[in-house]
């Protein structure tokens, strides 16, 4: 899911990208489209991460939701330092270690997902909605989100073959994406 905000879990309203909107809202009669719109805005959606937060028992505070919103916004995979670098300019007294210890409680409640790919540091995301594979570059660190269902079913497959009951997994796809490929060849042109 490349593009794009994250979707959080599943079932939840920022997946389907409904809710969110306030009480007052509700009592109003406002239309779906006010609502909708309501839900898109900024603190439409602190609301939602914050229900999030707190449905996942973890207490929303400031700095927490500053980190989690940063996450959902995000179309990388980040490291803590700088994750720590972005939520600094909305939290300026956050230190690093509030960023490793909330990366850590979201992670325990299945709110964020840590990947360690080719260079070595914890990289974080939003838990999206619908799984997705990885492909990264072994030459510059390019990370490419991928779905296949295809991969899916052979996996499924191949647990019930061998009597296993899927818990999780994760695929990496370690290689050489296009521009470094294209690179390559324009180096190995110039020497000969």
């Amino acid at each position: 899911m490349a593009s794009g905000k994250r979707s959080l879990l599943p079932n939840s309203r920022l997946a389907k990208g409904g809710g969110g909107e306030t009480l007052s809202r509700k009592r109003s009669g406002a239309t779906s489209r006010e609502k909708q719109e309501d839900s898109r805005s900024p603190s439409g959606m602190a609301q939602r991460l914050s229900e999030d937060l707190k449905s996942s028992g973890i207490h929303p505070t400031q700095q927490r939701l500053s980190v989690f919103q940063t996450l959902t916004e995000s179309k990388g995979h980040l490291s803590a330092e700088e994750i720590h670098g972005l939520v600094k300019s909305k939290t300026p007294r956050i230190g690093l270690a509030t960023i490793y210890r909330t990366l850590h409680a979201l992670k325990e409640k299945g709110l964020v997902e840590e990947h360690r790919f080719n260079d070595e540091f914890s990289r974080y995301e939003a838990k999206p909605a619908k799984h997705h594979d990885h492909l990264i570059c072994i030459e510059c660190g390019k990370v490419v989100e991928f779905d296949q269902p295809v991969i899916e079913q052979l996996q499924v497959a191949a647990a019930r073959d061998n009597h296993f009951s899927i818990v999780s997994h994760r695929l990496e796809i370690y290689g050489i994406c296009e521009t470094c490929q294209k690179r390559r060849a324009e180096e190995s042109s110039l020497r000969l």
